[in-house]
């Protein structure tokens, strides 16, 4: 699947229809988003995650200093931003989280995750930017993924 997001509101539409996928799934693979600095991914994941029951309690933004924030939505959400672990594997705890049945894990900088911690079930988003526009490639990895891009699809009418 390509989408190609011409405002911050198509990104918006998209996110609200990733969340509520999200909050009817069952099974909830993790998303690896890939894409230079200034695609669009904190931005998506912002919106999402205000797309979210419990949102109010979350303030979202880029985890670059601290790799996780954890948001106490429903269900609770693991933004990961690895662009500073280029390189080195993810700690323990960090892989605890990323595995965690309870969370759905968003992962800025997927291209830095090791391939030894790489999720069976995954959805990637390619994020490519020009000027104002936004291409956003999809590949879906393992059937919870398929289900949940499905969803996505038919959510936001693609």
């Amino acid at each position: 699947m390509i989408v190609v997001l011409t405002s911050l509101e198509a990104t918006a539409a998209l996110a609200r229809a990733f969340a509520a996928c999200v909050a009817g799934s069952p099974a909830l693979p993790p998303v690896l988003l890939h894409g230079q600095l200034g695609a669009g991914k904190t931005t998506f994941i912002r919106e999402l995650v205000q797309a979210l029951p419990g949102s109010e309690n979350a303030e979202v933004s880029s985890p670059s200093f601290n790799l996780l924030n954890l948001y106490p939505t429903t269900p609770l959400v693991g933004h990961f931003d690895l662009y500073r672990t280029e390189g080195r594997g993810l700690d323990p705890d960090l892989e605890e989280t990323l595995f965690a049945p309870d969370h759905f894990c968003l992962l800025e900088w997927a291209e830095y995750l090791p391939r030894d911690c790489m999720p069976d079930s995954h959805i990637d988003m390619f994020w490519a930017v020009d000027a104002e526009i936004r291409t956003v490639k999809f590949a879906a990895h393992g059937p919870e993924a398929l289900a949940l891009l499905d969803c996505v699809e038919k959510a936001a009418s693609i």
